[in-house]
């Protein structure tokens, strides 16, 4: 390690760091004219699956008549609630299909067919999170919004290639044993210009590029830093995104789909490509790995 970058250690280890807050609105109620039993039901259906499901209820939701516990808690809401206040993304979404990929109990499926998307993909791995997002759907009346059970890197399978305006990939990267892949399916499913909005453990980082490897601790498999989540968006074909750490090892970063028709460089890829001819001439010069290199360098 250079002087410099003992520097930077000590800075940011020692100096203390403030973080942006913000809490998004829950404006979904249960209608107050619905029948005591079909609050009891719903009520039920929760309930059951918060003892069904392995890690239990995920987020907390305000059903109106009564409020059900997730261990998540409001998580959800201060992503909501930053988007928002930094303007990254519509506070409309009148006419647009989105997908909130990772869904579990789906707190942003249901308040982004509130703010008017005509379609919402709700899409998890696990059958109970689905259920939990089912549940929401139904206790709200939720028109518009699909359950898709489904690995990330299967979507094109269900989900047209770009047929989509928006994704929402919140707590899902760092869980991908492939996060490359399933960028590069994100921006396969979106539409030229379409908007990826990513929630991700990582390491505040954004001058050196790498990945620690998680030993699936709480799930993950790997913990990027904000230059390497940026770098990976960019090879994968999006523009340059901007990362920010809204509280220690979490961050929220915003991309959108290049437009261009190819990513640059796609060998040793686990991806059907046409043609393994680079986009772009490869780099020979190993000062492009800096400040990060192996010793022997």
């Amino acid at each position: 390690m250079t002087i410099s970058e003992l520097c930077w250690e000590v800075r940011r280890k020692i100096l203390p760091r403030s973080y942006p807050r913000a809490m998004g609105e829950w404006p979904l109620r249960m209608d107050p004219a619905a029948p005591p039993e079909r609050v009891a039901e719903i009520r039920a259906r929760a309930a059951d699956l918060a003892g069904r499901s392995q890690y239990g209820w995920g987020q907390t939701v305000d059903f109106g008549p009564f409020v059900q516990e997730g261990f998540l808690g409001h998580g959800y809401l201060e992503i909501v609630g930053l988007l928002d206040r930094w303007g990254w993304w519509p506070r409309s979404l009148a006419g647009q299909a989105v997908a909130d990929v990772g869904c579990f109990t789906g707190g942003h499926t249901a308040l982004m067919a509130h703010r008017g998307a005509r379609r919402v993909w709700a899409v998890d791995e696990l059958p109970e999170h689905l259920e939990q997002a089912r549940v929401l759907r139904d206790a709200f009346g939720l028109a518009g919004v699909e359950l898709l059970q489904s690995s990330v890197y299967e979507l094109d399978t269900a989900i047209a290639p770009a047929s989509l305006d928006m994704v929402v990939l919140s707590g899902v990267l760092y869980h991908l044993s492939d996060m490359l892949v399933g960028l590069l399916m994100m921006r396969r499913l979106l539409k030229p210009g379409g908007l990826l909005l990513i929630e991700s453990n990582g390491v505040e980082d954004s001058r050196r590029s790498f990945a620690n490897f998680g030993r699936y601790w709480g799930g993950m498999w790997w913990q990027p830093s904000g230059l390497c989540i940026r770098d990976m968006c960019a090879f994968m074909g999006f523009e340059a995104a901007e990362v920010r750490f809204y509280k220690p090892d979490r961050c929220l970063a915003r991309a959108v789909h290049d437009g261009r028709a190819e990513i640059p460089f796609k060998r040793g890829m686990n991806w059907d490509f046409a043609s393994l001819a680079d986009a772009e001439r490869r780099t020979m010069d190993r000062r492009v790995m800096a400040p990060v290199r192996p010793r022997l360098w």
